[in-house]
């Protein structure tokens, strides 16, 4: 079975609606940090909150906060102090409705695009006219099209911007300008400026930057006077916007420098899937990979010459929060102890072990799995109401797969789970220690499930070990006395809807993986799924019934 025929449902939409009102308070806090040279840790971090405030703001067609969004990118740019009293009075002063809808920005949280490798790029654009007009396509681009902004302005450009919002289907967006927008067009071509169109992507159907190029042009701009500023460089034939190679061509695109800025004493990389030529000794073991998808990892030399895993956590309050959750994990003592790195980074020391796998499954492994999950939901626990995203995944997954099944997912509880129970995922140290690594990562980001019922970790351990009905119920058991939580009445269908993300992520990567040895390893992993998830489900229902 190929991805290629089939529609599969694995990344989630990552809006989440926040309270306005403690986004600013937090911005606030960031921005008056900035005046005291003990705590503050630069511009960046507020810069990050701004540009989400103000989108949320724009997306609500509520006031604004650019004037902030735009200080703060300055000071990033040239380097120099901000005097946080403007942009504290602006905020303060500023209102905003009770809720805003928000999007994580993938590139600052997961993948390591620093704002200012698009300043770099935006200054190295050659024959731009003395005023140049910035639009930003939302979300990213509210935050990449202030810092291009201050950019040119500090080479000696007349620099203004405005942001977007796209509509429609993801493979034909399209684009309106609002009377305001419109106005905002007109007078930068009365003024002979060039456009910059910024944003993250392209993703697989160019159509955000397509629909914005071309409602420009509509307006009257001249695609010679257009530049799409991209993250990476487009591949128009893949481009699934329709016709979208044709359309693509017709505009001048200038990718970003895609180095990421990373801490001094990284020296090996070993993201991408390269972290496995350590840990086994030939690639037939190895588990399979969405290389492209991996969070950055190198290693580096540590103290006393002693290795360090480094690995990319997310810039600002993104990597924050994971750093949070994988402290607290090695506080309890179930990982390595993390340590805080430039750059959105963080460190670990190297542990000379191996992964585990099915065959280590013992009862101290299934005891030790079930502390993990009962610490999980007594620790991280997620404010939400509904799995109503995650129960349409599993089912238009499931119908997709050919199963004939449904799920109904219950939330009893909430948590920000770890995401990954799979078996190398454990590392069994030379003195025994069975430590969780990369446990703060997966729990809450572009992929499904994001915050769930810590059943979906449960089901995961069940699946991933191979658990049959003895040690799943023994499991199961041990879990239920340390957290006092009784799944009996929900993991089933948990055990379903997990297993049919699995394979269907499995089956996503083999296509976007096409031609590699990472495209057979998932093919035989989306088998595998299918197979152990109709065979675990069988054994639950008889321990059950």
């Amino acid at each position: 079975m190929s991805a290629t025929a089939l529609n599969l449902l694995v990344f989630r939409d990552g809006r989440r609606c926040v309270r306005s009102a403690l986004l600013k308070e937090t911005l606030v806090d960031c921005v008056v940090r900035l005046g005291d040279p003990v705590c503050s840790q630069g511009p960046l971090r507020p810069l990050l909150l701004a540009g989400e405030l103000e989108c949320g703001l724009s997306d609500s067609t509520a006031s604004s906060c650019e004037e902030v969004t735009d200080g703060l990118a300055e000071s990033l740019v040239s380097g120099r102090p901000i005097d946080f009293i403007p942009p504290k009075k602006a905020l303060l002063k500023l209102a905003v409705p009770d809720q805003l809808q928000i999007s994580v920005p993938e590139g600052f949280a997961y993948y390591a695009l620093h704002p200012l490798a698009y300043a770099d790029a935006g200054t190295k654009i050659q024959n731009l006219s003395a005023t140049v007009a910035v639009i930003g396509i939302r979300s990213i681009g509210t935050t990449l099209s202030a810092v291009v902004a201050a950019a040119l302005r500090s080479a000696g450009k007349s620099a203004m911007r405005i942001t977007v919002r796209p509509h429609g289907h993801p493979y034909n967006r399209e684009l309106q300008f609002s009377s305001e927008q419109a106005e905002f067009l007109r007078q930068a071509l009365a003024g002979n400026a060039d456009f910059l169109v910024v944003d993250e992507g392209p993703g697989l159907s160019g159509s955000s930057f397509l629909s914005v190029a071309e409602a420009l042009e509509l307006e009257g701009v001249s695609p010679h006077k257009m530049t799409l500023m991209c993250g990476h460089q487009p591949d128009f034939a893949s481009f699934r916007a329709t016709d979208g190679q044709r359309r693509a061509s017709r505009f001048h695109w200038v990718p970003v420098d895609g180095t990421p800025r990373r801490p001094d004493s990284v020296h090996v990389f070993v993201g991408g899937g390269e972290w496995r030529r350590s840990l086994y000794p030939g690639q037939a073991a190895w588990p399979a990979s969405w290389t492209s998808f991996e969070r950055l990892k190198y290693l580096s030399s540590g103290h006393e010459g002693q290795p360090r895993l480094c690995k990319f956590l997310g810039l600002g309050h993104y990597g924050d929060e994971v750093f949070e959750r994988e402290r607290r994990v090695a506080e309890a003592g179930f990982g390595p102890s993390p340590q805080i790195e430039p750059h959105g980074f963080a460190s670990y020391p190297w542990i000379n072990g191996r992964p585990m796998g099915p065959t280590d499954l013992s009862k101290d492994v299934l005891r030790r799995l079930a502390e993990y999950c009962a610490f999980l939901s007594r620790e991280f626990p997620a404010n939400i109401r509904k799995l109503d995203a995650l129960t349409h995944m599993a089912n238009h997954n499931l119908a997709q797969l050919g199963l004939n099944l449904q799920v109904d997912l219950h939330l009893e509880r909430p948590v920000i789970a770890d995401g990954r129970m799979q078996p190398h995922e454990w590392l069994l140290s030379p003195d025994r220690q069975i430590l969780k690594v990369d446990s703060g990562s997966h729990g809450d980001d572009h992929f499904f499930p994001g915050p769930t019922d810590i059943a979906w970790d449960l089901a995961g351990a069940i699946v991933e070990w191979q658990m049959d009905s003895e040690q799943t119920e023994f499991f199961l058991k041990n879990y239920g006395q340390l957290s006092g939580d009784n799944l009996s009445s929900r993991i089933s269908d948990f055990l379903i809807a997990y297993s049919a993300f699995r394979a269907s992520y499995c089956l996503m990567a083999a296509n976007a993986l096409h031609g590699s040895d990472e495209q057979s390893r998932h093919e035989r992993a989306a088998a595998s799924y299918r197979d152990l998830f109709l065979a675990q489900n069988s054994a639950l229902v008889a321990v059950h019934s």
